[in-house]
């Protein structure tokens, strides 16, 4: 089975490697310039947005830091801007990476008629800062790639992470997604040619919030540089991402597990 409709699960995967790799001093201060995560998953999730269908397969974990400035995790890769600055430890990055999310015809015949979307390449900014009790996380997004969805989003999270005794962190993450007309056109509209060729009504998906979910997640180390995790994603469709024709199921589960190796 392929792992291309795993992107939502690299994302579900990348709060619990930021979480292990937090428990790691920073490059500056161990004097090692690569640090971070690496890793191999399995997981089951929706086979598109709004699919009542799952699907299951083996998917990679990558986060990898050089010298506390450039990255390569679930995102591509970057660069840091600000890093850990102030008292709220604020970072500002940017990344080019690559945009799993896709939806095609032979994934149900129930798509057929309706245009590919397909994955490709991704723009993103990001802003983390600590607030105490929770970490803010907020992602922006935009597709490039003339054949996707070329849409934005923006992806707002709090995380909260608790250690319980030496071994095991268990760590939980609220998040609202807002997406654009493009990105809910390309994956919840429905056009009048594709109304003519497909058995669904035409449908204009415009911009608003598209899903309110909560991540759920723990670790456990085997020794001080593996652990096995188990990831819990779920979310709930809204506005017109609900309301489409092509979504089958507007509760979407996600479930992911692994091993970790930490350097």
């Amino acid at each position: 089975m392929p792992v291309r409709y795993k992107a939502t699960l690299l994302l579900n995967s990348a709060f619990m490697i930021a979480a292990l790799c937090a428990q790691q001093a920073s490059a500056n201060e161990t004097g090692r310039d690569l640090t971070g995560v690496i890793g191999i998953g399995v997981s089951s999730a929706p086979e598109f947005s709004g699919s009542d269908d799952d699907a299951t397969g083996a998917f990679p974990i990558i986060s990898l830091t050089w010298r506390d400035r450039y990255f390569l995790n679930d995102r591509g890769l970057g660069f840091y801007a600000l890093r850990n600055a102030g008292p709220r430890d604020v970072s500002v990055s940017f990344a080019i990476g690559y945009d799993f999310d896709e939806r095609l015809a032979e994934d149900d015949i129930r798509l057929t008629g309706l245009r590919d979307v397909e994955a490709g390449a991704l723009l993103s900014a990001g802003l983390d800062f600590d607030l105490g009790a929770a970490a803010i996380e907020v992602e922006l997004n935009h597709g490039i790639s003339s054949d996707g969805h070329e849409g934005t989003r923006a992806i707002v999270g709090a995380a909260f992470s608790r250690t319980v005794g030496d071994r095991l962190r268990l760590g939980a993450k609220p998040f609202v997604v807002w997406s654009d007309g493009s990105y809910a056109d390309a994956f919840y509209g429905v056009s009048a040619q594709e109304s003519a060729q497909s058995s669904f009504a035409a449908f204009d998906a415009g911009s608003g919030f598209e899903r309110v979910g909560i991540e759920l997640q723990a670790s456990y180390d085997l020794t001080p540089r593996t652990a096995l995790f188990v990831g819990v994603e779920h979310s709930q469709l809204l506005g017109d991402a609900k309301d489409s024709p092509i979504s089958f199921d507007d509760s979407q589960t996600e479930i992911s597990t692994g091993i970790l190796f930490r350097f």
